[in-house]
């Protein structure tokens, strides 16, 4: 855990707070991914109308002295310069105003000190700011979505690539194993910073950060049992949930009956690649595993550490890992 998060209970609320207030603003154009380890980033939105990912902190203080509201910062924690700051007042006051700045324009702005030899950085608002340098970044809380859509929400609405309604997703035992499977697997990496969805309202299900350059890809898992005599397998992919982004990867597991356990490779195709190697089933894309293939599919199969490393540029290859351990 970060030591410098404030990991206090009107900490952890105000952070929901600005998520919900996010969710219900944007109408389904910013998605939530919120850390499964804690590296300094709260969360990632996914900006459905240009499909950015963008990184995030909050950072909240629960007194006002003079009026003013004061957010200290310690250097360390501002992880990524392009990440959004959102500096809050915990406490509920009318005409609420958040500081929303991106980190490395919050390091020029900010006042620096050094205290216990931890570089600090502090900035210092009212709900009323007439001369602030800080005017431009604060931001009503209600229109927190907007400034960070950079255009209106009904624009946004009409420009989304796709709309999707919240899906009644009861994923199976076999299911969830496979994106516990690709979670610890890629937990492995101490490159990576992942990310679940929240809802889970788009393909992506996994969203995995490289915290060394900053690239980030989006995974959907999927999973599907090895039949016997003839070792074919199929998974399917839902096509109103299909995407071309650059960013984003299809991760398919086949599970093997007699060994209890999932195969050594795993299939790794970018999104954009899905409809050309998928069979169409109607609603869903369906990839086929040939029989008799030895493998878990071929042509795009790739190795754990082949598939773990490929999710990001330029990263180094993992130490393998072996092979997945039977349950018990």
């Amino acid at each position: 855990m970060n030591s410098h998060r404030d990991t206090s209970s009107p900490g952890q609320g105000l952070e929901f707070e600005i998520w919900a207030a996010l969710i219900k603003q944007s109408q389904g154009t910013l998605h939530l991914y919120l850390p499964l380890l804690d590296r300094g980033l709260d969360a990632v939105l996914h900006r459905m109308t240009d499909g950015r990912y963008i990184p995030v902190q909050i950072k909240g203080r629960g007194q006002a002295v003079e009026g003013m509201v004061e957010i200290v910062v310690r250097g360390d924690s501002l992880v990524d310069d392009s990440a959004l700051l959102i500096g809050s007042f915990m406490r509920d006051v009318p005409d609420q105003l958040d500081l929303v700045v991106e980190e490395g324009i919050f390091k020029k702005l900010a006042a620096r000190d050094v205290s216990q030899g931890h570089e600090i950085y502090s900035a210092a608002f009212s709900m009323h700011p007439n001369h602030s340098h800080w005017r431009p970044y604060l931001v009503p809380r209600s229109q927190l979505a907007v400034r960070i859509l950079g255009t209106s929400v009904a624009a946004a609405v009409n420009a989304r690539p796709y709309r999707l309604e919240p899906s009644e997703r009861h994923n199976s035992w076999l299911g969830f194993l496979g994106e516990a499977e690709v979670i610890r697997r890629l937990a492995q990496s101490p490159r990576l910073d992942l990310f679940r969805p929240f809802p889970d309202l788009e393909m992506v299900e996994v969203l995995a950060r490289d915290n060394v350059t900053g690239a980030f890809a989006g995974l959907q898992v999927k999973t599907a049992t090895v039949a016997h005599p003839y070792g074919e397998a199929a998974i399917q992919v839902r096509k109103a949930t299909l995407t071309a982004a650059p960013t984003t990867w299809l991760v398919g597991l086949a599970w093997l009956d007699d060994a209890d356990a999932f195969h050594g490779e795993c299939l790794l195709v970018p999104a954009a690649e899905i409809p050309k190697i998928a069979i169409d089933d109607g609603a869903s894309l369906k990839i086929n595993r040939p029989a008799q293939s030895g493998l878990g599919w071929t042509r795009t199969v790739a190795s754990w550490p082949s598939c773990t490393a490929r999710f990001w540029m330029r990263a180094p290859e993992p130490t393998p890992p072996g092979r997945p351990s039977r349950r018990t």
